[in-house]
């Protein structure tokens, strides 16, 4: 009994150090619209610091979630650009027989080097950061 009442003491001592003591982390939510409400229905979110991206996939009705994959997923503390990959697309034209690009939003916002989204994030937990984008010119 002595050997089990250990056991457990040293369970909960590992289970405290695990959850409580490593990088707290944060899961971002959020939509991707334009300014009248329509949201981006395909495409990913991605955060990026230099040293590491991390991505939600957008949704149909344009909600994405990231860093939620795992229960120990979530984003570090930082300051991060915020940019679109995949919602521009491509299709091909029958008349012509040539691939056209399908531009959604504008390309300014599919980029790290010309986004001017940032976010920046603190002390884990869950936050909401909604996009509003432009469609091209």
């Amino acid at each position: 009994m002595k050997n089990f009442k250990l056991n457990i003491l040293l369970l909960v001592v590992f289970c405290v150090c695990v959850i409580g003591c490593g990088e707290r982390r944060t899961i971002i939510t959020g939509t991707v619209q334009y300014a009248d409400g329509t949201p981006i229905t395909r495409g990913f979110v991605i955060f990026d610091n230099n040293k590491n991206s991390f991505f939600g996939t957008i949704k149909d009705n344009g909600t994405y979630s990231t860093g939620a994959e795992k229960i120990v997923d979530g984003i570090p503390d930082g300051e991060y650009k915020v940019y679109l990959g995949k919602v521009n697309g491509m299709k091909l034209n029958q008349q012509t027989r040539k691939i056209e690009k399908i531009e959604v939003v504008d390309p300014k916002f599919c980029s790290a080097d010309t986004t001017d989204l940032t976010f920046e994030v603190k002390r884990g937990g869950l936050k909401v950061f909604n996009i509003v984008v432009t469609k091209p010119k």
